[in-house]
């Protein structure tokens, strides 16, 4: 067992807070002698550590800068004393050293012994008699190319009957880290098929975790790790049976949504959550009915169902934003999964409730939700907005069951689209320039009628992704300053624009934030040493962004409109032209095929090609059915509004919020 010394230096990286809590336990020893010969392996790899502080040019604040010249000259020589000592290692002496480490410097250890090539005077049966035991070093031995290359042999032996192998090849091929992680590698003899054994033998264990089993049913197949069906199969059905299991013991969090339509409604929408944390949504069922006409019945997607916002973006789309920190860094991800989290459920719960309910209140006005977008698409939209008087919508009848329904309601979806772009390129549809093209197409493919649609924060200009996460992140220290501790504020920008906020009331480690800030332009301090936001304009496009990921342009008003150019000019903002915006595309694609996302539900290729379930799962076919019409709803919408941008625009109407 390796023991723990707090006392000794040790380096981390160059970016981490606690390199000045370190050095000053160092500085004892770059103001003493150097011995002229080190016994005490411990005591070498200080001294690497204490070097790298130096060679990152990282210093105390109290050092002067001929202190900093001679711990310059002394480093140098911890360099010969380490390459000095580390060349005496051999197979006879290496099992004792590593006895003698420190836990705090097994990684200093093996990054020397791998970046000089020590390795090569280590046999590989010592090696592996290392490894064998401490089997745990094998996570520190695979972030080491040098190592890996030249035991690639002796490291694929042990991968293969090690119990956490599974896991560590899920992490290198495909989980997402939200915060640094090192370089792993892989050894290069170990083929694919050996990995999926890894990956199967690990189902069959009774060391299993749950957050791995449901990584494994979607892992994406890459060229060097591939899982088959069978495989994927056997991940699936004990996910199930373990989730299944794991609340029947646990229990656990329980929320859920109740539509109603009640008449004599004192309002025409409420909603409000109980103590059982029911989500409660009233819809008065008297104005549905007195706003009886097609088009109006349409528009209660957006005006009382909320499927979009004032801008016209799509409101159920999963948010960075809206995921708590919690539910960024708890469990295990795949970094090709579409991410979601409560608010995400709860938006899709609530959705399916309000398409449900509102599907048997169209019954009774002997109209439906199919009726009236069929409406919208061939008849609304070329009286408001001159669409193409020959645009299509086939509907399934009443009678079809709902197997019936999606197999139908799928490729008048696909028409749709593809009709739109048409339209969006020639001005017109052309049926049998349709007819020719038999691929499916792409959400992302699918253009607008506005150039400039939409505007999308440039995540490469670092600074003012820096300026942002200052103003919006929950996770900002600028909250917390005398006399709003006890306020809490979650953001920089809510204290801001809700208190008057004194620059001097911070403390000297905050205010280098504060005078970024200042540097860049976004705030300034008035006459009375209070915090001013300098652009009003500027700093609400940038919460927009931050909260939504995109902005309507059309839909801000003009002196915003005018900021974003600006904004785009200095790189701030770019556009795109596209009917759906890349979250929107990304919503889509989550639902019906796995291009993007292998989480994804995939409802479009299982019907087309025949892998749904089996017609009497009515269920199942029911929850799809409505799920489509659900994006069907969705796009109608889109299209509704960027038909309405593109008339505007002719008219010389200002859209802002209309």
């Amino acid at each position: 067992m390796h023991q723990h010394d707090l006392n000794r230096v040790e380096f981390y990286t160059k970016e981490d807070l606690a390199g000045p809590y370190h050095l000053s336990k160092g500085e004892h020893i770059l103001r003493s002698q150097t011995k002229s010969s080190y016994t005490d392996i411990n005591d070498v790899l200080e001294l690497y550590n204490l070097k790298k502080y130096l060679d990152n040019d990282l210093y105390l604040k109290s050092w002067t800068h001929d202190d900093i010249d001679n711990f310059k000259q002394k480093v140098a020589e911890y360099g010969k004393i380490i390459g000095q000592y580390f060349s005496t290692i051999t197979d006879i002496n290496l099992v004792a050293l590593h006895e003698q480490l420190l836990h705090g410097y097994i990684h200093s250890f093996w990054e020397i012994v791998s970046d000089h090539n020590v390795f090569k005077r280590i046999s590989k049966p010592t090696f592996s008699k290392i490894l064998e035991s401490e089997p745990y070093l094998i996570h520190e031995i695979l972030t080491h190319k040098g190592l890996v290359d030249y035991y690639h042999t002796e490291l694929k032996n042990f991968l293969l009957t090690y119990s956490q192998s599974a896991e560590i090849l899920l992490n290198f091929y495909e989980t997402e880290y939200e915060f640094h992680k090192n370089s792993m590698f892989i050894p290069k003899s170990l083929t694919i098929t050996e990995k999926e054994n890894i990956i199967s033998s690990y189902l069959d264990s009774t060391d299993t975790n749950l957050n791995y089993i449901g990584l494994i049913q979607n892992v994406k197949n890459r060229s060097d790790f591939k899982i088959s069906d069978k495989t994927r199969l056997k991940a699936k059905r004990l996910h199930k049976s373990e989730t299944e299991k794991f609340f029947a013991e646990n229990g656990g969090m329980t929320y859920g949504v109740l539509i109603s339509f009640p008449v004599n409604a004192a309002k025409i929408k409420d909603a409000h959550i109980d103590d059982r944390l029911v989500a409660h949504y009233n819809y008065s069922l008297d104005f549905i009915k007195e706003n009886n006409k097609p088009y109006l019945l349409f528009q209660n997607f957006k005006y009382l169902f909320e499927f979009i916002d004032n801008q016209n973006r799509i409101n159920l789309v999963s948010k960075k934003s809206q995921l708590g920190l919690f539910e960024k860094i708890m469990g295990v991800h795949s970094q090709n999964e579409y991410r979601t989290g409560t608010g995400f459920s709860l938006a899709e719960m609530t959705s399916q409730g309000q398409i449900y309910g509102y599907h048997k209140i169209l019954t009774d006005l002997n109209t439906s939700i199919e009726n009236i977008l069929h409406y919208a698409f061939t008849t609304a939209f070329q009286v408001k907005y001159d669409f193409a008087d020959n645009a299509r919508f086939l509907i399934p009848a009443v009678i079809n069951s709902y197997f019936e329904k999606v197999r139908l309601l799928a490729p008048e979806f696909e028409s749709i689209l593809k009709q739109f772009k048409l339209f969006v390129e020639d001005g017109k549809i052309d049926f049998e320039l349709l007819q020719i093209s038999s691929s499916p197409t792409s959400i992302k493919d699918i253009p607008s009628l506005n150039s400039n649609k939409y505007i999308y924060f440039n995540s490469d200009n670092k600074e003012m992704v820096g300026c942002s996460n200052l103003f919006f992140s929950d996770q900002t220290l600028l909250t917390y300053v005398e006399p709003f501790k006890e306020e809490k504020y979650h953001t920089f920008f809510d204290l801001l624009v809700n208190e008057q906020v004194s620059f001097n009331n911070y403390q000297e480690h905050q205010k280098p934030q504060l005078n970024y800030l200042i540097d860049k332009g976004f705030i300034n301090v008035d006459d009375n040493g209070f915090i001013q936001i300098t652009n009003t304009e500027k700093l609400f496009i940038f919460k927009d962004l931050y909260d939504n990921e995109v902005a309507s342009f059309y839909r801000y008003p003009i002196e915003f409109q005018k900021e974003v150019m600006k904004m785009a000019s200095e790189k701030i903002v770019f556009f795109e032209r596209s009917l759906f915006s890349k979250a929107e595309q990304s919503y889509f694609n989550y639902f019906l095929n796995k291009s993007e996302f292998t989480n994804g539900l995939d409802l479009r290729n299982s019907y087309l090609h025949g892998t749904q379930a089996n017609p009497d799962e009515i269920q199942k076919h029911e929850y799809a059915y409505f799920t489509y019409l659900k994006l069907l709803i969705l796009t109608m919408l889109k299209i509704d509004d960027d038909l309405q941008i593109s008339k505007a625009r002719k008219d010389g109407i200002e859209m802002a919020k209309g």
